[in-house]
Parts: structure tokens; sequence; C-alpha cells
């Protein structure tokens, strides 16, 4: 389903602050790059000289991090052991924002790692450190109690299964009977080869590999009618709501258990690094689900969030702005004059104007909570926004990440937001003066008097207002990670 810049704006914004639980294998992910320039003497292998080295949560825990930096509240329940990969997972998992991590130590299981080693972007060695077998009874029953326990703090629940113990049969079992008895949206990104463990899940997220070893199909019928027929199948076999097949280049192809198809076709872009794109797939669905859209839409957000996923280098988070960027929204009126005339007849029909200014490098959830707000409190939104000279006289050479044509563009796609109006100078001053809103809003922790334009606000019988930011949100930190 194709979805237009705008409603793929709404949708973003709807998903904030949706509760959603994700259950499953968490793991470390570690990427060692280097450069290779020689054969080892000692047999014949590349020598890696190490350049650079980096830890993610992976897994289920990617999973969590690609719904929280996508502006949803998380709790992340996995397994993990007694060793220094736990405590160095948990530390990664604390640094995203809005994640409540609720790990259940196994002393006897090791926290599973994986590690990448790279050079010149591509892997040549992969090293897995992992336990695979079944959690002991007693574990399994104490999972299942906290797992249950959660299920009334969140909307949607996502079962990301990568095989290595923390979800045999039984406690799937038991977690989709108690979320189905509690009017709950479960998603499983399947590992089992036996589809039926996962009987009664409203969504099942296979690639095109796993849904042929679950059909016992030839992998040479692969026309799309063909998938979405297993597919389907499989569905009602398994009492499965609907089961959507990614396919990597191909897209992605939505087959409910009954009724016809949807595929819907890859985002082009050049592929760097395909860790992880399938977390950000399932956590895109579970957070547009989450937000009140279609199953279709949902498919269309998460195919958007792939093309965004595989372009970067590691295990991929996501954030809104990046996707809204991917669909290159066209620039809107941008200069002072326009938003004079406009301001001017929407007072006239009796309309409170609100503004709010910043960079909006990469507009993240934090960006999202101050519009939100600010909307909130007026009639027309108008965003004050800094221009490319601006911030990089404010940030560095280094900044800004994205021009402020498609800076501005990204934020006229938000239903928040009535207009953006460019200024060159350090601080809007000028532009609110020429706009004269009735209100002016700021993020942060600042006092009402000291904000920049105010005085020029409250003058006209105006008002300044601080709203708290989500200070765990951050372009810098986007660019940093």
């Amino acid at each position: 389903m194709k979805m237009d810049v705008s409603a793929v704006g709404a949708a973003l914004s709807a998903i904030q602050g949706r509760p959603v639980l994700v259950v499953g294998d968490v793991m470390l992910d570690r990427f060692v790059d280097g450069v290779v320039t020689r054969i080892s003497p000692e047999a014949p292998v590349p020598v890696l000289g190490k350049t650079h080295a980096k830890e993610m949560p992976g897994g289920a825990a990617n999973v969590a991090c690609n719904l929280a930096h996508l502006g949803c509240h998380v709790r992340l329940i996995g397994i993990v052991g007694e060793d220094e990969t736990a405590t160095l997972l948990q530390r990664k998992i604390e640094q995203a924002p809005g994640i409540e991590f609720t790990p259940m130590v196994v002393a006897k299981r090791a926290t599973s790692a994986k590690t990448r080693f790279r050079a010149a972007g591509q892997q040549i060695l992969r090293v897995d450190e992992e336990e695979t077998g079944p959690l002991d009874p007693a574990d399994a029953e104490k999972l299942t109690k906290t797992i249950i326990a959660s299920l009334p703090m969140s909307d949607v629940i996502v079962l990301s299964d990568y095989a290595k113990g923390c979800l045999p049969p039984l406690v799937i079992a038991k977690i989709v009977a108690a979320a189905k008895g509690s009017g709950k949206t479960i998603i499983a990104d399947p590992k089992l080869t036996d589809f039926s463990a996962y009987a009664g899940v409203d969504v099942l997220t296979p690639n095109l590999g796993e849904l042929h070893r679950a059909a016992a199909s030839d992998s040479g019928m692969d026309s799309l009618a063909d998938i979405a027929q297993q597919a389907a199948k499989l569905a009602s076999a398994n009492n499965i709501g609907a089961i959507i097949t990614t396919l990597s280049a191909r897209g992605m192809v939505l087959a409910p258990a009954k009724g016809d198809f949807v595929h819907e076709p890859a985002i082009t872009r050049d592929v760097f690094d395909v860790s992880g794109a399938g977390d950000t797939v399932v956590a895109m669905l579970a957070a547009a689900i989450a937000g009140g859209a279609a199953l279709d839409q949902a498919m269309s957000l998460a195919n958007l969030a792939a093309g965004v996923a595989v372009g970067k280098s590691g295990t991929a988070i996501v954030n809104p702005g990046e996707m809204i960027a991917q669909m290159a929204p066209s620039p809107p009126p941008l200069d002072t004059a326009h938003w004079q005339k406009q301001i001017t007849e929407w007072r006239d029909a009796g309309k409170h104007i609100g503004f709010a200014n910043g960079c909006f490098d990469l507009l993240h959830p934090g960006h999202m909570h101050l519009l939100n707000d600010a909307a909130s409190r007026c009639d027309k939104l108008i965003i004050g926004l800094n221009s490319d000279a601006s911030v990089r006289r404010l940030k560095g050479d280094h900044r800004p990440h994205q021009s402020a044509e498609i800076r501005a563009g990204i934020l006229a796609s938000m239903p928040q937001v009535a207009g953006v109006a460019i200024f060159d100078e350090d601080t809007p001053l000028t532009l609110i003066t020429a706009l004269e809103p009735d209100i002016l809003v700021k993020g942060g922790d600042y006092n009402a008097e000291d904000v920049v334009g105010g005085d020029v606000v409250r003058a006209r019988g105006g008002d300044v207002i601080i709203t708290p930011t989500l200070s765990a949100h951050s372009s810098t930190g986007i660019l940093t990670r």
C-alpha cells in the first residue's frame, strides 16, 4: 500500500508513547573492523589489522532499541547469564531512551554474543558465543510468570525468537494464551521450523528461507503468488492471523489466513549491511500497529524502515526523520514574507498562532514531543528552522546532517506543523518579531524570562511556554551511534 509523506508523518506521530512489550533472545552484537593487506603465513586465511570495535544490543534487545528510537515506551524481558557480556549488554540497553529492561539471570547460561569481523565493510568471519538448549522447567516457569505479569502494561507484544532457548514452544503457548485472553496483539519473529509453535499469534514475520523450511516446499517456487499461497496455508493451519514474508530485494508479502495477498516492493537503496534489518521490520510493524495503523499500512512503514536500515553499518537503529527523508519530501514555502501574510489571514479567522524553533536535525521522538506539546497549545504552529549556516555556527562544521530543505520538508510532513520558516541568524529573534506569534514554546530547562523573543510575544499579550524535553533523545546521540 503506497503511503504519501503526510500519511507517514501522521503514522509516526501516532506511535509516540505507545507501550510495547518485547520478549525474546537478547544478545550483544560486536563489530570488529579492520584492514586486510595480506594472507597469514600460518594458514590460508586473511590477517585483519584491527582499526575499530563497537558493541550494540542485538536480537530482541535490538528490536527494543528500534522501538524506543521510534518513540514507543518499551518493556524488554530476556535471559542473561552472570558474566561480563551481560553487564555490558545491560549498560548498552540503558543508554537507549525509553526502555525498561527486566533481565532474568540464569547463572549457568552464558549471555549470547555475536562478534562480526569486517574488512572494507564486508564480513569475513562471525563468531557466536551462546547456549541454545532449552531452559530448565523451573526457569521457564519463572520467565513465563514474569512475562504474563507484564502483559497489562502493553498494547502490543513482540516475540523475538532467535532460537537461543528463551522462547521454547511451551512458553510461547502460555504467553499467547494469556495475551489473547487480554485482547493484546501478538507479533512473532520466528526461528522454529514448525510454525505450530506460534499458533494463535496475530502476525508472523519469517524471511523467505524460514517460510520454505516451515512449508517443506521447493525453494525454487518463488513467484509472489506461490509465496503468498504457502504463507496463507501455514497461517490457516496454525490459527495465525497473517504472515508477512520478507523477501530482501523484492520487499514483503502480506498473506492473511483468508483473503488476498498484498505485495510491498522494496525501497530502492544501496545495501551496506543487513545486520539487524529484520529486527527493524518487526519493531516498525509493532509500533505502527500500536499506533492504530492497519496491517497493510504497518507493512508499508516497515518496508520503508527496512530501506533505511540496510543502508547503515552494524545493527541498525532507525529514527522517524530518516524514514520521512527516505521519501524525499518537497520543501514547503520557507520565506518570512509568505508566512507573515498567511498568519495575518489565520489571525483574521480567529486562529491562535504558536511558534517553536530549533535545528531539528534528524527528527527524533524528543522533537516530536516538543511538536505535540506546542501544537496542543495553538491552532496553527509555525516552526522557525535554523539555516545550514546557522547550524554550523552553533554545532560545528560537521552539522547539519540533513540540509535545511530536507529538514523543512520533514517538518512540513508532520501533522502538528502548519508551516516552516528558515532563519539565518544565531537566534530566531528577527523571525519572531516579524511573525508576532501568540504563543512561544521552548523545549528545555529555561526560565521563561530568558527565552529569546519572549519579550516580543509578551508585549502583544502572548505567552511563553517551557516544555520539558525528552533528554535521552538527541540528534548528537543518533549521529554518535
